[in-house]
């Protein structure tokens, strides 16, 4: 009977401590409760974020909204057009006056360094247009001077030419006495209005 009783026992302590070896530690537990806390923090935080970014996304598309069509496109257009000329501007040449004597048309060759500098600004993109505009001061007819302007503006496009420009991109005209550089009828006066300008 003692040995059925012993064995008894024995059988019941070995069940007893197989349940407890195949029970994890709490030390275990705790850290399988406290990674899914902080995976549940983690992405609570995430959610946040993305959040924060839609709301954000929707403010710049509220204020785009807001902004008519014409609007959107203008500013486009703008910021494309300032992308391509700005850099041009700044190499574009200073001076933009070629001066005359009295009743010529003929250009005299001190100019000719400047009108290289316009060669070169425009040998740099074909896509560039000048506009060579001759002027006379308020002395003879008024169709006189228009005839004398054009001959002027005629002649610095044959010298432009001459240097290597494309006709294709040169416009010559006349204003002949109207639109002075200075009003005054004195001989400084008459003298800066014998001119040709150079307009891009």
């Amino acid at each position: 009977m003692r040995i059925v009783h012993t064995s008894l026992l024995i059988s019941f302590i070995l069940s007893t401590s197989g349940c407890s070896l195949s029970q994890p530690p709490a030390d275990e537990s705790q850290e399988e409760v406290m990674t899914s806390v902080g995976e549940k923090a983690g992405s609570e935080h995430l959610f946040e974020l993305n959040q924060q970014d839609y709301m954000q996304e929707q403010i710049v598309k509220n204020q785009s909204a807001r902004m008519s069509r014409s609007q959107q496109i203008e500013l486009a257009v703008e910021a494309a057009v300032n992308e391509r000329v700005e850099p041009i501007l700044l190499s574009q040449p200073t001076q933009h006056t070629i001066y005359f004597t009295f009743s010529s048309p003929m250009v005299d060759s001190k100019w000719n360094d400047q009108l290289k500098q316009h060669v070169n600004y425009l040998s740099s993109d074909q896509s560039i247009r000048l506009l060579v505009a001759g002027f006379t001061d308020a002395k003879g007819s008024a169709d006189f001077n228009l005839k004398l302007g054009q001959l002027r503006s005629n002649n610095v496009c044959k010298e432009l030419e001459a240097l290597g420009a494309r006709k294709e991109q040169l416009t010559c005209v006349s204003y002949g006495e109207t639109h002075p550089a200075d009003p005054g009828s004195s001989d400084e006066a008459r003298a800066r209005n014998r001119r040709v300008e150079l307009l891009y």
